[in-house]
């Protein structure tokens, strides 16, 4: 079953959230998991914007 774009955009929201969260709430993580995180984050934005473009024509 395919997802409209708003509902992949809510699912990009919730998991950016999540490694948000992720990065706040841990006690300590090693730098290149930081690096990891934020590295995927960055990913889940640029296709979110990507998203929000298609779907603002």
């Amino acid at each position: 079953m395919f997802t409209t774009p708003y509902e992949r955009i809510k699912n990009l929201v919730n998991n950016i959230q999540k490694l948000e969260d992720k990065l706040m709430n841990t006690g300590f993580l090693p730098m290149s998991e930081q690096k990891k995180i934020h590295d995927e984050i960055k990913k889940l934005k640029d296709e979110m914007d990507a998203l929000e473009r298609r779907t603002r024509k």
